[in-house]
């Protein structure tokens, strides 16, 4: 994916600085936008990058852009801080100073989630092979967010790693985080709201491999867990248990015995 970033058209010095940073995180090329429009600058990328709180991501083919957006985060952010138990969480038997591992990041909704629950005191890392979602958070690491203030100040304390979550697991010394957790691309997508529906195209969509699941087992101190549809056919394939067998996502569980 051949991936530019670049500004606006009347950019500020601030946009065109920015601009010229976020291209290293995204893999891509800064282009000063010089008058062009948004589809002459697709003709020659398939995503073009524009500088903009912090970042708006435009995909050749795509019809809505993609942004930083919290999604169903907001509120059960705001849940927990009334008090209020979180689904996964308590899944996950997740509290402050506990170390999570979310192995397919994407836009961050649950890791923002899981950093509120571990605390400041806690480990959160977040991995992302997509270059294009990585670079976004990234960017939302360095400059914040006007729409999501608090999810970006959450997002600061997740370790960002670009790159396989499979490579990252063979690297950890045995039982050294809590919980591993993966998200990845539904086989079956459920329908989608507007602001999801550009992630697909740029997300990394291969299935969860048996060898990933098994070496997260060996990094998990407490659980594994999986995220998918409940009829999908993958807990069955992973001999997993998962909590729900209807609805729209259930949670596939592997608990350390003992």
């Amino acid at each position: 994916m051949r991936i530019v970033v670049t500004t606006s058209l009347r950019p500020t010095p601030i946009q065109v600085s920015r601009a010229s940073e976020m291209a290293t995180w995204f893999g891509a090329t800064f282009v000063p936008r010089g008058g062009r429009s948004l589809a002459q600058l697709l003709q020659d990328a398939d995503a073009v990058v524009v500088a903009a709180d912090p970042a708006v991501i435009h995909v050749r083919g795509v019809e809505h852009p993609l942004f930083f957006h919290p999604s169903m985060a907001h509120q059960r952010l705001k849940r927990l801080e009334q008090g209020e138990s979180d689904r996964l969480i308590a899944l996950a038997e997740i509290g402050p100073g506990d170390a999570v591992v979310d192995a397919t990041i994407g836009l961050g909704t649950d890791a923002l989630v899981f950093a509120a629950a571990v605390g400041p005191e806690g480990r959160m890392v977040g991995i992302e092979r997509s270059p294009v979602l990585y670079g976004l958070l990234r960017a939302v690491q360095a400059y914040g967010s006007e729409a999501h203030p608090r999810e970006a100040r959450l997002l600061q304390r997740v370790h960002l790693i670009h790159g396989d979550h499979l490579d990252w697991l063979r690297s950890q010394p045995d039982q050294s985080v809590d919980v591993v957790y993966f998200d990845p691309m539904f086989r079956e997508p459920v329908r989608e709201s507007t602001h999801m529906r550009p992630i697909r195209p740029v997300a990394w969509e291969a299935s969860l491999a048996r060898e990933a699941l098994e070496e997260a087992k060996r990094v998990a101190r407490r659980a594994v867990i999986v995220k998918e549809r409940p009829k999908s056919g993958v807990f069955e394939a992973l001999g997993l248990e998962p909590d729900r067998t209807t609805g729209r996502f259930a949670y596939g569980v592997w608990r350390r015995p003992g």
